[in-house]
């Protein structure tokens, strides 16, 4: 009964989805032939008859799944509606207020209906509009580092907030504890660079070792083992980070002989450490450091196993990551700086493949040695012989990775060799043959053929590895084939992914299955984002092909429901998770229709009152939200004098007003000055408002449309709009 559910909630998901996206194609083809009230009469009637539609069926038995996908549905035209609206008058819409308005009404419905969509999409747009707005297309507003380091702490507070928040149960969401944390760690890394950051950056250090300590001991203390593992990741990437900048500050002899020895007593202290946790449970000692990893183990343990286990293995995986890439690089710099080989490519070759032999072969060797002497070799050996274009080595450590996976037990250690013998077996390919597709078509065939033929591995501790690592791949290469190949084999190669991607995701939520339904979503939602700006393919023909898809889908959907209907019934534990307080809901949409038409109002009033002048322009060709390919303006106000000004203005300063007078003999408006406040403009004189964006000068938000020379451009005093 379960699997026939989630079979018509799924089929719902993906023609509602791919309407939508035809629905958004459709007008970035018919963009210049629409006027702009046939442009938003249809986003008014989406948003209003995709409410309408979830309020009838809230009041109907088993529909609440359907209530509230069409209330989603009804978001998501709220924000195509803002991104037409911005795009029709040019008030640059791809800026941090499209996101910044269209995120309010997905945060207050992710607070109203608990349901993850919306807090997904909520803290996607929050993000998205906090970045634009500080870093103006992520190109940075400031040339102090303060401030910048700054922005970064903010993105991390807020995400620690949101952490703390779903920890504590304020806020149901999975995703958002999951995502906050990863986040927010990455951007303290990030702040603390200090190559980036060369003046401030050393000084972000102390709250990130705190940051990082704090966590590990809550995570440890609350035995929360999932985020235990990913703090102890964390902290393998923060050293490697710093490592790093330590290598390119002191690149000499010295500091690579002590790098190594510094990895030898790493590596000794971490076994001896592993050893004194094992001891504090006697059950745990049969988990010998010499003969058998702790992450091998893994296999067999129970999932309310012993948490001193637990500690261990999460452990292992930081010593071993942090091992293995520090060896290497240490490796590679007394070889080059210490030693002094200008071509060290052969003597790494043969470091590789002697120690990958020798680590498959001592099995009695500590678990942390030779796992991290064994990967650091095959990063060394194999990276040198990809570099060197040596396909005969490149053979050999094909094979080593192969007799790895065979060899080494584990279901990290599997997955890790299998992804190498993949990423090696195609770089082999390459250099034998010079079509990328003919490369890419055999992969995808080959890791097809491995994931079907897994299925039937008895043996669980080489069938799961083979799935986890051959699945993933398997996807990863054929969608690569839908924007890499050509002619006739790129429709085959785009019908074939459509069909396999939407068979996993039927296939997997019926038997729940919840890693291959995660990642068939994740790629179903890239294809339908990516084919938006796959040129192959006009969007007008796209725009017809996903509403035909979109049609189908909802029909098959809506004859397998009826025909299994008594088996399909919404379980009750699903419609009593959904309490929508409607009236607050319907406020909240009223409030939407409000905010866009109060903007479209405020924009027809500036094209019937502002005042024209014409600008000389300078194209470039980008890409827009809403309208895909399209011409973006340049003006040469924008640069020339404006520089010197910029170099003597305050670096901090977000704002700038510059006074325009008509050029007699041409008309064209020019620089003259910039505006200080309070002064008196000449006869003729206009001011125009704009932003500082470092490189490419000052940003006036007219520059999203071009189609002939000369633009006019209206405005009174307050934000530019073109006609």
């Amino acid at each position: 009964m379960k699997s026939k559910f989630v079979t018509i909630q799924l089929g719902y998901v993906l023609g509602a989805s791919a309407l939508l996206t035809a629905i958004v194609y459709f007008f970035a083809t018919n963009w210049e032939k629409l006027n702009r009230w046939e442009k938003f009469i249809p986003v008014f009637v989406l948003i209003m008859g995709f409410y309408g539609l979830s309020v009838w069926l809230s009041r109907q038995n088993g529909r609440q799944f359907l209530s509230k996908l069409s209330l989603f549905a009804s978001c998501i035209s709220f924000g195509v509606g803002v991104g037409l609206i911005g795009q029709t008058y040019n008030s640059h819409a791809d800026s941090y207020s499209l996101f910044a308005v269209w995120f309010i009404p997905a945060f207050l419905l992710a607070l109203l209906t608990r349901w993850q969509p919306y807090y997904v999409l909520a803290y996607i747009l929050g993000h998205l509009a906090y970045g634009i707005y500080f870093f103006g297309r992520w190109g940075g507003i400031s040339d102090v580092e303060i401030i910048q380091i700054a922005i970064w702490l903010g993105i991390a507070i807020a995400n620690a907030i949101l952490y703390a928040l779903t920890e504590k149960g304020r806020l149901h969401s999975p995703f958002l504890k999951w995502i906050s944390f990863q986040v927010g760690m990455a951007v303290l890394v990030v702040a603390s660079n200090s190559q980036a950051y060369e003046k401030y950056g050393c000084f972000m250090n102390l709250p990130l070792v705190l940051v990082l300590a704090i966590t590990v001991y809550y995570t440890h203390k609350t035995r929360n083992k999932a985020y235990l593992l990913f703090a102890g990741l964390w902290v393998s990437i923060t050293v490697t980070v710093k490592y790093i900048e330590l290598i390119i500050q002191h690149y000499n002899e010295f500091f690579f002989i002590a790098s190594l020895l510094f990895i030898i007593l790493f590596i000794f202290a971490n076994v001896k450490f592993m050893n004194f946790i094992r001891s504090w449970n006697p059950e745990s000692k049969h988990l010998d450091p010499g003969n058998r990893s702790d992450l091998e183990a893994s296999d067999q343990a129970k999932p309310d196993g012993d948490f001193t286990k637990w500690v261990v293995r999460v452990l292992t995986v930081s010593v071993i990551i942090i091992g293995s890439l520090l060896g290497s690089l240490t490796i590679i710099g007394i070889i080059t700086v210490v030693l002094g080989f200008n071509e060290p490519e052969n003597i790494l070759i043969g470091f590789g493949c002697v120690t990958v032999i020798a680590m498959i072969i001592a099995k009695k060797l500590n678990s942390l040695v030779r796992y991290t002497i064994l990967i650091s070799g095959l990063l060394l050996g194999a990276g040198a012989a990809v570099f060197t274009e040596n396909v005969p080595i490149l053979l050999v450590f094909l094979v080593l990775t192969i007799a790895a996976f065979i060899c080494i037990a584990g279901l990290v250690h599997r997955i890790f060799f299998f992804l190498a013998a993949v990423i090696v077996a195609s770089f082999v390919l390459f250099n034998w043959m010079d079509s990328g597709i003919i490369v890419l078509t055999m992969l995808t065939s080959l890791l097809f053929v491995i994931f079907a033929s897994g299925q039937v591995i008895a043996n669980a501790g080489v069938r799961q590895p083979i799935l986890y690592s051959s699945f993933p791949s398997f996807l990863i290469t054929l969608f690569a084939l839908t924007f890499m190949a050509e002619s006739s084999w790129y429709y085959i190669a785009n019908v074939l992914f459509f069909i396999v991607v939407v068979l996993a995701l039927v296939i997997s939520r019926q038997l729940h299955i919840k890693w291959i339904y995660a990642w068939s979503m994740g790629f179903w939602i890239a294809f339908l984002v990516y084919k938006y700006y796959d040129l192959p393919w006009k969007l007008l023909h796209k725009s017809i092909s996903f509403a035909v898809i979109g049609i189908l889908v909802l029909a098959f959907t809506v004859w397998y429901e009826k025909r299994h209907r008594l088996e399909a019934i919404e379980p009750a534990e699903v419609s009593s998770n959904y309490t929508m307080n409607r009236w607050i809901i319907a406020l909240l949409v009223l409030l939407q229709v409000m905010a866009m038409s109060l903007q479209i109002g405020k924009s027809e009033w500036l094209l019937a009152h502002g005042q024209l002048i014409k600008l000389q322009l300078e194209p470039l060709d980008p890409r827009s939200l809403i309208q895909g390919d399209y011409v973006r303006l340049r003006y040469t106000i924008s640069e020339t004098e404006i520089f010197e000004v910029m170099d003597h203005a305050s670096t901090s300063k977000k704002k700038i007003t510059i006074v325009l007078a008509p050029n007699r003999a041409t008309g064209v408006y020019e620089y003259r000055r910039v505006y200080t406040k309070g002064e008196t403009l000449a006869a003729g004189e206009v001011r125009l408002n704009g932003s500082k964006i470092g490189y490419e000068g000052i940003e006036f938000g007219i520059e999203l449309i071009s189609f002939r020379k000369e633009q006019a451009v209206y405005m009174n005093g307050m934000p530019n709009l073109l006609k």
